[in-house]
């Protein structure tokens, strides 16, 4: 079966709803299916296909990519699997996608650095592995209008992949992809990186044009012979001590086994041996020592890990021996088999994989071939990092190692899909789209002059931003000015009792067949998907905000056992109350500004099993669902138009049956601001009110009226599907099915984290700081003057966590209930203290963008104080804990004086070692108000452990001595003529890291900026070209690193 592959990786749901958009057209012939899954499911749905050529009549198999850009150019999270299996040297030596032509678009944003990141990453690297690029990769930016990008793309993206999977040459893809410079409108205006790529690198140059390998007559076929199979099974043997090695080799065999019991796929082995190496000599023993008789090898593949002072698991002892003794050896008892070795280990011991590199070695002394080189893991940076890309491409390697020589392929026979006939999807005919056309006029026509003027409130609203007299009906919309609507994210069904059951079952069947480990082949054990259940166990404002909210809240919680969703709406509108946001009589500006700057210090419980792990410098995700207040009104609103009750079940995209209410509240985002005109456009298809449509249509349209109306009405109003659903009424007839259809689901919230491992030892606790979302849009009159803005909005997480955490922000201690959230680790890759302490570090955190440089203070004030400077130096400067110990007074070899306050890195210095300063950089509106951590920073300055503290408060009116104003950070470092020069000597002599955390719609480059002229004035000539150039060379050398985020 022919099958398109359209694949997504979404942090926010449009990445994810243009890829669903375009699946929902149907496969396009003559194309027979689409799969539509997140990047992260590939190896589930398409691996074991784009592994082998495509069926007859194709040339290639198709994939489509869309996928959006995170954090410092990060893959989401539903794509980070598949972003490092591409980037694997094992999967690009592999050719894993010479099978395979494909297109990528990119979704980011300009305000970043690094704009659409991870789909430039995805483009490059697939080529790398072969495959065949149809298409430059386009890149829609979300900071003018996804729009823009995202329509030409997908308006011709199906016929060209179509074309090229099924059209008999490559060379017109090529010369297709030379001419998208001067036609791509969106290659050619959004293709910016910091690293363009040359446009003889993006242009794929047909396969016989590159140099051919030299020829080798003992190089195994590059696929497998049909009309070849082995006699004998395939042979995955492990050695394991924690599971790890175990879990790896039977889920490969699960694999296998898979691919047998699916009819359309080809498979060289008849069956699968899975067993621990010390069942070799019953289970594979007797079969080795035959000769095949097709003349080919038998397979062998070994998982194995490495125990104690490089000994052999348990498991494997007697194979490890076995395997060494000079009959052994003489007899050769592996000369008629390939194998291929997997070794796990861990870098913290002495003697890394020892085990799987002596049974690599062994096992060809015995005379057998080696399919692939010994691959070795590495569980203190996580063993998925290599694990994956080996399973991804082993079993496809020792089939081909195995089968005989004589069953070689050519590029002509019957393996290689033929040359295919041009396939054309009927066209309609102009004269029936002119019909069509007026029939549609016909019908709106009708429509119009039957139309009743609206009395919503958000037809009125409409009607006096664009001062129109709302008693006269709105004019209709051309259609070319609106987006397409697209179907559904995701499927829904209501289920009767008996379908529940009959999905419950087979879900168990499901449960049954999956083989579990007690240990996990990954350092994160805790993700989306599933996440760990933390409880609240401390709080703090940051800022100097009065509590008497939070004691007021924390009374209404502890009036019950379990704060249930009334009680924590009433406590949330105790801070509505008691942080009034508008001017008033009793209510000053300063005051009011004051109120909508709340800054939390959040104290959350890990497990005490030590499987929740973190770093300084990673974030933390928290799961999020729907304000209670959201929730209810829909739930209302379908009971009302749908007869659809809270508590019936359903089924979203086949999956486990939850109550409607369950849906509601976590699997759609109903209170976010609307960012997307798509789903107002698919709202006005469900609007009984002709105005209510015809406003909706506007709200959603590119022509100049209705940009001005979204920007004054949805924008600036910041409304959700919630408020929109409120505004037109009519709409709230739409089905639960399309509701859930056109919603994309619930972010998860990521905060920096803002502790060391090595401080909190004793709590088994991690801290994250956030600011409040509190705020009110501007004022907009309708047209009887009444005030539609100054709407109050609350941040979904932020304002949630501030309620839940009411006790402990009184003063007080755990209230009756404990306040849980869920929560997993999103680990950073590059935002990492250096590797040494002698390196410098200059650290950038205005506002809460200091939170993950506490972490950072922490973490070095620990490692100085508590430990031995050659410890310090070698072991623990990376900044990772794995946890399961606790250090006591007499395990650390450091002297009373040390311990008892001797000045932060007396002992490290003291063995001639210099320890690198720390400057820090902070800056607030207010002195007195939110300078977040300012005893803390004050202790870490008198400490030591920061070398020089520069702070710039913009809202007050102190000025420097030089008569400069002190506004921002940036400003300090021009104007304070000592700290340029100082950051000179630190970036140009001491090679320091500079790190800056914080917003990124001015202060991330207005520091840059202001960095790029200091360094500039060091250099010889004061060149600016020259100083760009230096700080584009910190950040490849992972010198200048940054951690934004845009509002």
């Amino acid at each position: 079966m022919s099958t398109l592959y359209i694949l997504y990786g979404s942090a926010t749901g449009n990445a994810e709803y243009i890829a669903k958009d375009l699946a929902a057209k149907g496969p396009p012939a003559p194309f027979q299916s689409v799969v539509c899954e997140a990047l992260e499911k590939f190896k589930k749905h398409a691996d074991s296909v784009w592994s082998k050529p495509p069926p007859s009549g194709m040339r290639k198999h198709g994939l489509v990519i869309v996928c959006s850009t995170t954090g410092n150019g990060d893959a989401p999270e539903n794509a980070s699997r598949f972003a490092r299996y591409v980037k694997r040297k094992t999967t690009i030596e592999a050719k894993a996608f010479q099978h395979v032509c494909y297109a990528v678009l990119g979704l980011g944003d300009t305000n970043y650095d690094i704009f659409c990141g991870a789909a430039k990453a995805l483009d490059k690297k697939l080529e790398e592995a072969g495959g065949e690029r149809i298409k430059r990769v386009a890149c829609a930016d979300e900071a003018t209008g996804l729009e823009e990008g995202v329509e030409p793309w997908t308006a011709s993206i199906l016929e060209e992949i179509t074309k090229a999977c099924f059209s008999s040459s490559s060379s017109n893809n090529s010369n297709k992809i030379k001419e998208e410079k001067s036609n791509d409108p969106v290659s050619t205006t959004q293709q910016v990186t910091t690293e363009p790529p040359k446009e003889e690198e993006i242009v794929k140059t047909p396969k016989l044009a590159k140099e051919a390998p030299k020829p080798n007559p003992t190089s195994k076929p590059k696929t497998l012979n049909k009309n070849v199979k082995s006699e004998s099974p395939l042979f995955i043997l492990y050695g394991s001590a924690t599971g790890n090695a175990e879990q790896i080799a039977k889920d490969l065999a699960a694999t296998y086994n898979m691919f047998l019991s699916n009819p359309d796929a080809f498979t060289y082995f008849p069956s699968v041996v899975c067993c621990d190496l010390n069942g070799w000599r019953k289970n594979c023993l007797p079969i080795w020592e035959k000769a095949p008789a097709n003349g080919g090898k038998h397979g062998v593949l070994v998982v194995t890990s490495t125990t104690g002072n490089a000994d052999p698991p348990e498991n494997s002892d007697r194979f490890a021996r076995w395997i060494k003794r000079k009959q052994t050896i003489a007899a050769a008892p592996l000369q008629h088999s390939a194998f291929s070795v997997l070794g796990l280990g861990d870098t913290n011991y002495d003697v890394f994989c020892a085990i799987g590199k002596a049974v690599d070695k062994q096992l060809e002394v015995l005379g057998g071939s080696r399919a692939k080189p010994l691959v070795c893991a590495d569980e203190a940076t996580g063993l998925e990092e290599v694990v994956d890309p080996w399973v991804a491409s082993i079993l496809l390697e020792i089939s081909l190692a195995c089968q005989p020589d004589s069953s070689a392929t050519s590029g002509n026979d019957e393996n290689v899909p033929p040359e295919n006939t041009s396939n054309s999807t009927p066209k309609e005919s102009s004269s029936e789209i002119q019909e069509e056309k007026k029939m549609d006029s016909s019908a709106d026509l009708k429509q119009q002059s039957a139309v009743v003027v609206s009395s919503s409130t958000g037809v009125r609203t409409l009607c006096s931003i664009l001062n129109l007299d709302c008693k006269c009906p709105l004019e209709e919309v051309n259609t070319s000015c609106l987006p397409k609507i697209g179907t559904s994210m995701s499927s829904c069904a209501l289920l009767s009792h008996l379908e529940e059951e009959q999905i419950l079952q087979a879900a168990s069947a499901d449960d049954d067949r999956v083989t579990v480990s007690s240990a996990s082949s990954s350092a994160i054990h805790y993700t989306l998907q599933k996440p760990f259940e933390s409880t609240i166990c401390n709080a703090r404002y940051l800022t100097t905000t009065p509590t008497d909210a939070a004691q007021k809240a924390a009374g209404i919680l502890s009036a019950s056992a379990s704060a249930d969703a009334s009680l924590i709406q009433q406590a949330a509108d105790v801070y509505t109350e008691l942080f009034p946001l508008t001017v008033s009589d009793s209510v000053s500006a300063d005051n009011v500004e004051r109120n909508g700057k709340r800054v939390i210090e959040l104290t959350l419980t890990l497990p005490d099993d030590f499987t929740l792990e973190y770093t300084p410098g990673d974030s933390l995700g928290l799961i999020v669902e729907n304000p209670p207040v959201a929730v209810d009104f829909v739930l209302g609103m379908l009971k009302q138009h749908q007869g659809i009750l809270p508590d019936q079940r359903v089924s979203i995209d086949k999956g486990n049956p939850m109550t409607v209410r369950e849906a509601i509240s976590r699997e759609v985002d109903l209170s976010s601001p609307l960012k997307s005109k798509r789903i107002l456009s698919n709202l006005s298809q469900h609007a009984t009110d002709c105005e209510d449509r015809k406003a909706l249509q506007l709200l959603a349209s590119k022509t100049p009226e209705g940009e001005k109306a979204f920007e004054c009405f949805v924008d600036q109003q910041r409304l959700s599907v919630v408020d929109i659903l409120q505004e037109f009424p009519s709409c709230q007839c739409i089905p639960l099915t399309a509701l859930l259809g056109i919603l994309p689901g619930i972010p998860p919230r990521y905060y920096s984290v803002s502790s060391s491992p090595l401080a909190s030892q004793q709590e088994l606790s991690l801290t994250v700081s956030f600011s409040v979302v509190d705020y009110v849009t501007p004022s907009l009159l309708s047209v009887d003057q009444a005030e539609r803005g100054l709407r109050r909005k609350k941040g979904i997480a932020t304002s949630h966590l501030e309620v839940l955490s009411s006790s402990f922000l009184a003063g007080g201690s755990a209230g009756a209930a404990p306040m849980t959230v869920k929560i997993f680790p999103k680990p950073t890759a590059d935002f990492r203290m250096p590797a040494s302490l002698a390196t410098p570090m200059v650290l950038i955190g205005p506002g809460t963008g200091i939170a993950p440089f506490m972490g950072f203070l922490q973490h070095r004030r620990a490692m100085l104080s508590n430990m031995e400077s050659k410890e310090a130096a070698s072991s623990v400067v990376e900044g990772t804990w794995r946890g399961g110990f606790e250090m006591e007074e007499d395990d650390l070899k450091i002297s009373k004086g040390d311990a008892s306050g001797l000045s932060v890195g007396a002992d490290f210095m003291r063995k001639n070692q210099s320890v690198g300063s720390v400057d820090v950089f902070f800056g607030c509106r207010h002195q007195d108000h939110d300078w977040l951590y300012r005893s803390d920073m004050q202790d870490l300055k008198a400490d030591g452990t920061i070398a020089s503290l520069y702070t710039a408060f913009s809202r007050d009116t102190n000025g420097s001595s030089n008569g400069h104003k002190r506004k921002y950070v940036q400003d300090i470092m021009l104007h304070d003529t000592d700290c340029s020069a100082r950051l000179r000597s630190l970036i140009l002599e001491k090679k320091a890291s500079v790190f800056i955390c914080g917003d990124g719609n001015a202060m991330a480059k207005d520091v840059q900026s202001a960095l790029t002229q200091i360094i500039g004035e060091g250099l010889d000539g004061s060149d600016e070209k020259a100083a760009k150039l230096y700080v584009e060379k910190m950040k490849k050398d992972k010198r200048y690193l940054v951690d934004i985020w845009t509002s």
